[in-house]
């Protein structure tokens, strides 16, 4: 129903491919919006790192400010997935967006009137955290709502490719606004985040939510069980667990940038810029193949190939192989995103969704304590020894999750 007419809107189109999904006009909001939220998440965690590192000299400290955020949605996630299920969550969307939004615009002020502390991110970043808690899980199981089960595959690659347009934009940028001045990075962060929210308000569907009759405290536990009944969602959960240690490569590359390779913040900048490079070709790629190709051999793709990328990263002597190992770490992040979050989502039933979803989130985002622990693992053996650490750690993990679940491999 189009809330401005007041009649039903124009049947869309219907259909699996590409342009059948952008004729959906609120996915193409959903796809600017996502855009402005991918930038800025690139733009956010490379200027934090690259503003503790130049204030402090300590990896250690780089790595707990950029942690905060994973403390926080980790904390909060499974309350962010009760809520995805409980109320509107197009005005869920929305208003998270704006909060996140003010989040970055305190931070620029702060560096503007020269009162800024390092420390004072610890804070504003826990509190973003928490939003991104609320808001990822609803912006997942919104997703499905705008463009259906059936659609869910394309959707999904060409969300990872969108994606990964603004990995490649949002770093190299994120490097030129540093040179400019660290608040005008965190000025033009709050201007992506307050853009991505006027796009969601502007969609029309809305989800009504059905009541469950049960308090919140008692959906958090049906989810949670619901989710370890599933053999499936549950491999993936603790596949997802293995993003703990894959993330301790994260503090690596501002180290590396800086101490081994001599680069600067643009040199940052493209560097990451290079893992999204990576991951736009791996999405596109597997936009043609997908349908072909079981999911669960994406997942195991995925891992050895991120590892792999982390191994080469790790023992790089120069710019142009870890530029490389850059690129191929985005390939595998592409395969990731086109078989995980896809898998959970079609094997999760209408009512659990966005609590599935939730505990996704609150696994994979893990990765964010890889902050904390790499960076001080790297000011006490190294970049070398730190990243085999992380390598073995993820492969245990999310190998032993998918052997002892053969279902996984033949999940389509």
């Amino acid at each position: 129903m189009n809330p401005d007419t007041g009649h039903p809107d124009p049947p869309e189109k219907s259909g699996p491919g590409l342009f059948s999904i952008l004729t959906i006009r609120d996915y193409r909001l959903l796809v600017l919006s996502n855009l402005a939220v991918f930038a800025g998440y690139q733009i956010r965690n490379m200027a934090q790192a690259w503003i503790v590192l130049d204030k402090t000299d300590s990896a250690t400290l780089m790595g707990l400010v950029n942690a905060m955020p994973g403390i926080a949605i980790i904390s909060m996630s499974l309350i962010g997935g009760a809520l995805a299920d409980r109320t509107e969550r197009w005005q869920l969307l929305w208003r998270t967006k704006l909060i996140i939004a003010s989040m970055s615009l305190l931070t620029a002020v702060l560096l503007t009137t020269g009162v800024f502390e390092w420390w004072h991110l610890i804070p504003i970043s826990l509190l973003t955290g928490s939003m991104f808690a609320l808001h990822n899980p609803t912006s997942q199981a919104f997703a499905v709502d705008v463009v259906g089960r059936e659609r869910l595959v394309s959707a999904s690659s060409l969300n990872t490719g969108i994606s990964m347009t603004a990995t490649i934009v949002g770093p190299s940028a994120g490097g030129a606004l540093l040179l400019l001045g660290f608040d005008t990075a965190f000025y033009v962060l709050t201007a992506l985040y307050v853009l991505s929210a006027i796009m969601i308000f502007r969609v029309r569907k809305r989800h009504v939510p059905v009541p469950s009759g049960r308090n919140m405290i008692s959906d958090i536990r049906d989810g949670v069980g619901y989710a370890y009944r599933t053999p499936i969602i549950r491999a993936l959960l603790f596949v997802g667990m293995g993003a703990l240690f894959m993330g301790m490569n994260q503090p690596a590359i501002p180290v590396k940038v800086q101490d081994v390779l001599g680069l600067g913040e643009v040199g940052y900048g493209v560097m990451l810029g290079l893992n999204g490079v990576g991951a736009l070709i791996g999405a596109f790629v597997l936009f043609v193949i997908a349908r072909h190709v079981r999911k669960g051999y994406l997942v195991v793709f995925a891992l050895l190939v991120f590892n792999a990328s982390i191994g080469l990263f790790a023992v790089a002597p120069n710019v142009l192989i870890s530029g490389i190992a850059m690129t191929t770490m985005g390939l595998a992040f592409a395969a990731w995103m086109i078989s995980v979050p896809v898998l959970l989502q079609t094997t999760s039933s209408e009512e659990m969704r966005g609590r599935v979803m939730s505990l996704y989130f609150m696994t994979v985002l893990s990765h964010q304590l890889g902050w904390l622990i790499g960076g001080a693992g790297i000011e006490m053996f190294g970049i070398q020894t730190t990243l085999f650490i992380g390598i073995i750690g993820g492969l245990v993990v999310s190998g032993a999750s998918i052997i002892l679940t053969p279902a996984l491999l033949k999940a389509r």
